[in-house]
């Protein structure tokens, strides 16, 4: 989902970076110039390196414990979107977007990201998703195993399946059997009026269908066994007001907490804020920043659930 937020000017540089099977994408990088620590940013369903505020304000936040942040495009940005593989007369182009990607191939764009800031001489990465972001570089850890990564940020990781069916509600058994249906036609890559969002029949079933490492790696009433793999320290922030969440989100966070094997593990409920944490992003950045330092050495056991109030200041917290 895509914030509408605009935001300020802010110094950073648009890089270009290719995936292992030659798509070109781009991404604008903030930051201080001698740090070899990097966050990863990656949107949510339709959005883009450059949409919403969050990821900004959290740049301005954490380059004050040496951090850079890289806001990329995965193929699967905005709604479509037409990526060119390879480059010079032999380049071609295929399309994409939030309507016909295929969520495993965002493995190959978060490991492009991290080989490109490697090659400007960056070591260590935190990976932050927004929204269906969060899957993202949850699957990513867990395919990689990528020991330079050295933290998760999960912002909004609410439960896509549960969402398709409550907004489906009746639907929803009958949308997932015609979409099934138009796969075995052959027909599975191309975005069809007949499904919600107007998404490919592949791209639908995906988030759709538990089956598929999309749909379940949120689903809250399952095993988490892919986030449950995973060591490296996490912090899952959520809004108390988060309109997509099929049930309290404090929920979602004891859940979280109950399944990780990580090292570290905090969750975070931001009082007042929703999805997109719209007016929350200062509280939000500055918790980020206090959970930055706890990587950079700071050895502490964090397997709690902290509840955070733009009025009352995080040194009270403990997080100061």
């Amino acid at each position: 989902m895509m914030s509408k937020a605009t935001h300020e000017a802010i110094d950073g540089r648009l890089i270009e970076f290719r995936a292992e099977d030659r798509a070109v994408l781009n991404g604008f990088l903030v930051g201080h110039r001698k740090s070899d620590k990097c966050m990863i940013y990656v949107h949510g369903m339709t959005g883009n390196f450059y949409g919403g505020t969050l990821q900004f304000s959290i740049a301005e936040s954490i380059r004050k414990e040496g951090f850079s942040v890289f806001s990329i495009n995965t193929r699967g940005h905005d709604a479509v979107s037409v990526i060119r593989r390879g480059r010079g007369r032999k380049a071609d182009r295929f399309v994409a977007g939030t309507q016909m990607e295929r969520f495993e191939d965002s493995a190959l764009d978060i490991d492009a990201a991290i080989r490109k800031l490697k090659e400007l001489g960056f070591r260590k990465f935190v990976l932050a998703g927004h929204s269906t972001g969060c899957q993202k570089v949850t699957y990513y850890q867990y395919k990689k195993r990528n020991r330079s990564v050295i933290g998760l940020l999960l912002l909004a990781p609410a439960d896509d399946y549960a969402i398709y069916r409550t907004d489906l509600g009746r639907r929803f058994g009958r949308t997932v059997m015609f979409a099934k249906k138009l796969v075995r036609q052959g027909k599975g890559k191309e975005p069809t009026k007949l499904l919600p969002w107007h998404f490919s029949p592949r791209r639908f079933l995906s988030a759709a269908d538990l089956r598929n490492v999309e749909g379940r790696i949120f689903d809250y009433d399952g095993a988490l066994r892919e986030f449950s793999s995973i060591t490296t320290p996490i912090c899952a922030v959520f809004g108390k007001k988060e309109e997509y969440a099929a049930k309290p989100v404090l929920e979602y966070l004891k859940i979280l907490r109950k399944k990780t094997k990580s090292v570290d593990f905090v969750g975070v409920l931001v009082d007042g804020a929703g999805h997109s944490f719209r007016r929350h992003n200062e509280v939000v950045s500055d918790f980020a920043l206090r959970w930055i330092r706890t990587l950079s050495g700071k050895k502490i056991k964090m397997h709690e659930i902290v509840e955070l109030h733009s009025k009352f200041p995080l040194a009270l917290l403990g997080y100061s």
